[in-house]
């Protein structure tokens, strides 16, 4: 019995919207509310947990931010990932940004020493790719959003990306 009533005095401490993604979290990981299922809406939440639609929104909004939720426009907020998958894959993310940091640094210098522009168009094409892929994959920028402009790329004598 003392146990409960810690771990709900644990709970009631820190901000509305952190107490509203625990609970969410909680019903993921427990699985009551498991992948693919459609999670309570906004007033839902709001009753369920006792927190304004302010504390809700913005658990929500952080819960889809760390890739456990995703919103479908007028179908309702969906469960995507348990927090241990979204953990992983941010992980493997975070992983893959950093080899495609160290490739592009490979592949400028590739391209400083490259007199051809069929090897210069080559390295576009490889820049190219890897952002497109980021994109499909819903990454963020693999290159921290340094894409060349058309001017700067122009004065290199390169089509901007």
């Amino acid at each position: 019995m003392q146990q409960r009533k810690d771990r709900r005095l644990a709970s009631e401490i820190g901000p509305d919207y952190r107490q509203v993604v625990n609970l969410i979290r909680d019903k993921v990981m427990s699985g009551e509310w498991p992948v693919g299922r459609r999670i309570p809406s906004t007033p839902e939440l709001m009753s369920l947990t006792g927190r304004s639609i302010t504390s809700v929104r913005r658990a929500v909004q952080q819960l889809q931010a760390d890739g456990i939720l995703e919103g479908h426009p007028g179908k309702g907020v969906f469960v995507k990932a348990t927090p241990e998958d979204a953990d992983r894959e941010r992980a493997d993310a975070e992983a893959l940004g950093e080899e495609f940091a160290g490739l592009r640094q490979e592949v400028r210098e590739l391209a400083k020493r490259a007199d051809t522009d069929d090897l210069r168009a080559r390295v576009n094409r490889i820049e190219t790719i890897l952002v497109n892929l980021h994109r499909r994959l819903k990454y963020p920028d693999p290159f921290g959003g340094e894409r060349d402009t058309t001017e700067k790329a122009a004065g290199r004598g390169r089509a901007a990306r």
